[in-house]
């Protein structure tokens, strides 16, 4: 089933989780549940899809995108922090809100409904490198990929650097495991939380762009279909470490990509298309059943 032409297919479909994924983890490592992981990429898809059709310009696109995602992160840090709603009512409400808005949006400016493609939407190129040629899985996983691919798995060893051996980093991580701590040795919490916030909306909308423009160009309604919140399983799962966030972002994109495949063949597409799902609901029971008990506690 896994072949090396999937192997490339696996690298696509994991980059949009593996990238809002590190970008949440700086909120879960501050202290900060935030959930708008779906909706700020939903956004960033459409408003990259948005722009390149009417510039032309795939570059202009991505920052578009991105600055979609921070505008999410900043209006959730208004909402929470300032107005002192509840983080996870706020964030649910702002996915459903943002869903909607894209459906709006998509039938008052461009007149369709369901999806939109055109021959004016300009993708985001890809890139090969020569030297790679000759490496038969390196060739399919790496070349023929968009720069967001390798900026993706490039921000693993960037976060963890930033996260572990930084002055930022350790100002994060006091935040979020102790944060009345971090406070009383001079430590703004607040502005913390607020860059962590917006270094994950930053981020979240740059998957957007990769997930609209770095795949078929095109915007279709929901086409996360789920993306922000397995990169939250893949949060949650990963105990505040980038390096488990990929492997688990890895395995999921396994799962998308093999759920991809199964819709080829005599398998009904409807239980194909629940595999991925599958693998976040047995990787939750395998967490809770490494818990111990607490009627039989662990010697």
């Amino acid at each position: 089933m896994i072949t090396l032409a999937i192997l490339a297919v696996i690298v696509r479909v994991t980059t949009p989780i593996l990238l809002s994924g590190i970008g949440t983890l700086y909120n879960d490592r501050a202290g900060v549940t935030n959930i708008t992981v779906e909706g700020s990429m939903l956004l960033g898809a459409f408003a990259s899809v948005a722009c390149s059709y009417f510039t032309h310009n795939w570059v202009l696109s991505v920052l578009v995108a991105v600055l979609c995602g921070i505008l999410v992160s900043l209006l959730f840090s208004l909402l929470t922090t300032v107005l002192n709603g509840v983080e996870i009512i706020v964030g649910l409400a702002m996915n459903v809100f943002l869903d909607g808005l894209t459906v709006f949006l998509l039938r008052q400016v461009f007149k369709q409904s369901g999806s939109l493609y055109s021959p004016e939407i300009v993708g985001i190129p890809t890139f090969s490198f020569e030297g790679l040629n000759n490496i038969p899985v390196l060739n399919e996983c790496l070349n023929g990929q968009t720069w967001i691919v390798y900026f993706a798995f490039l921000s693993v060893v960037l976060s963890q650097i930033v996260l572990f051996h930084t002055p930022f980093g350790m100002k994060v991580r006091a935040c979020g495991e102790n944060p009345n701590a971090a406070a009383t040795v001079g430590i703004n919490v607040p502005r913390i939380r607020l860059i962590c916030n917006i270094i994950a909306g930053s981020m979240c909308g740059l998957a957007g762009a990769q997930l609209s423009l770095g795949f078929l160009s095109l915007f279709s309604e929901g086409m996360t279909v789920g993306k922000g919140y397995i990169a939250l399983a893949a949060v949650i799962f990963s105990k505040g470490k980038p390096a488990r966030v990929l492997s688990l972002s890895l395995f999921f994109g396994l799962a998308e990509a093999l759920s991809n495949t199964l819709q080829l063949t005599a398998i009904p597409p409807e239980l194909a298309l629940m595999l991925p799902y599958v693998t976040v609901i047995l990787l939750t029971l395998l967490e809770f059943k490494k818990k111990p008990s607490a009627h039989h506690p662990a010697n």
